[in-house]
């Protein structure tokens, strides 16, 4: 048993903590370069969500939490947004999709200067919670279109 433990665990740590390349991403993963700093991108996300009833919940500033360790980042923030009608009712079609709400997106600079928005793909819940009832595959969708249409105010093409 101890035996079995060990080489599984062994397994775990070969395969899953391996350096990645930094281009290496799960296709679930959306990563896009824009043409603003971190706070412009944040604050046209949220103009662009504002008429689609999703309000920013929090933002959560990774670069001066690291500066608290005396570790440095450069500009990386989450911010979290929430649109009740659309999370209350995945919810209803599976009370897991919690781990998913409020959405996150992440705002982050390079040390080139570029700066990134990424999420999750919500198609990928679809999987991951197994969601089968329509109404919540059609919400699904929206809430992918809601995210793309962020791209679109980024001038992401």
């Amino acid at each position: 048993m101890k035996l079995a433990l060990i080489i599984a665990s062994t397994l775990l740590i070969v395969s899953g903590c391996s350096q990645q390349t930094k281009n290496a991403q799960s296709k679930f993963i959306k990563d896009y370069i824009i043409n603003d700093k971190v706070d412009s991108a944040i604050t046209k996300i949220q103009n662009a969500l504002k008429d689609k009833n999703y309000i920013i919940t929090s933002t959560f500033n990774h670069e001066a939490e690291a500066l608290k360790l005396k570790k440095m980042l450069y500009p990386n923030k989450t911010i979290n947004l929430y649109n009740s009608k659309i999370s209350t009712k995945l919810l209803q079609c599976n009370p897991t999709m919690s781990q998913e709400m409020p959405l996150r997106l992440s705002v982050y600079s390079e040390l080139n200067g570029k700066t990134h928005i990424s999420f999750t793909d919500p198609e990928y819940w679809s999987i991951k919670h197994n969601i089968k009832d329509a109404e919540c595959l059609n919400l699904i969708v929206l809430l992918k279109k809601d995210l793309y249409s962020v791209t679109d105010a980024l001038g992401i093409k």
